[in-house]
């Protein structure tokens, strides 16, 4: 059997904290928990050059016999310039507040969409490092998709400020047309064949499921809309105005 040969045999690698479900613990480690409760234990120190950071990070890899190749070995030892646990090394923060950094993440993405992301100095350089170092981890990537699949849908009722767009009641809401459903046009319009994806059928779509909750979920048949008299009046005037 053939032998192998480590290289680096002080290569150093994140060790992540997990739940008993195999996912990324999201709380504080009690050595993070106990700087945020005491500002004292934070660091206070000038901030450093991000040219110094990643020297110094490469001595320290190579002192140790770890593998100055590795740009995640490499920048795991590269030390926060900014926030709480400023003073700490990448990888420290990944081991020990793994739900800090998905907040960073966040932050920065939603300020960098409202265009309000504006860091200045050494923190910025720090900042994006850090944030560029810990999305090269599959086990963050894997934890923010997560997260995303947990988030709840948008309400139905966000849909009802969409405009019908056709016939008599071009001006109308969905939602207006769904409160109104006792005149029958709602009726009307569920019973009526048309093409996919058309103001007609997405109009459909959301009266269809509005009914399946009001009804608990259970599915409704569209002949269980309240039809009216006008029923026919309004397939007239749709007749006309199309």
């Amino acid at each position: 059997m053939k032998k192998t040969t480590n290289f680096f045999p002080r290569k150093t690698m994140v060790s992540f904290r997990k739940g008993p479900s195999g996912h990324l613990r999201q709380d504080p480690s009690d050595e993070a928990m106990q700087i945020k409760k005491n500002p004292s234990l934070q660091d206070k120190s000038p901030t450093q050059r991000h040219d110094l950071v990643k020297t110094n990070a490469l001595t320290v890899v190579f002192e140790r016999g770890g593998d100055v190749s590795d740009r995640l070995e490499v920048m795991g030892e590269y030390v926060l310039q900014f926030g709480k646990y400023k003073g700490k090394l990448f990888r420290w923060l990944l081991e020990n507040d793994v739900g800090y950094t998905i907040y960073l993440m966040k932050k920065v993405e939603e300020e960098e969409r409202d265009g309000t992301f504006n860091p200045q100095g050494h923190n910025k350089d720090s900042l994006l490092s850090f944030l560029d170092y810990a999305r090269s981890f599959q086990e963050i990537r894997d934890l923010r998709e997560y997260l995303a699949s947990r988030l709840p849908a948008p309400p139905v009722a966000s849909e009802g400020d969409n405009t019908v767009g056709f016939g008599s009641r071009a001006k109308d809401t969905w939602r207006q047309i769904w409160e109104s459903r006792a005149d029958g046009y709602a009726a009307f319009i569920v019973e009526v064949k048309c093409i996919k994806n058309s103001k007609m059928y997405s109009l459909q779509q959301y009266i269809l499921k509005q009914q399946r909750a009001e009804s608990g979920g259970r599915g409704c048949p569209a002949h269980h809309l309240q039809e009216s008299p006008l029923h026919q009046l309004h397939l007239h005037r749709l007749h006309l105005a199309l």
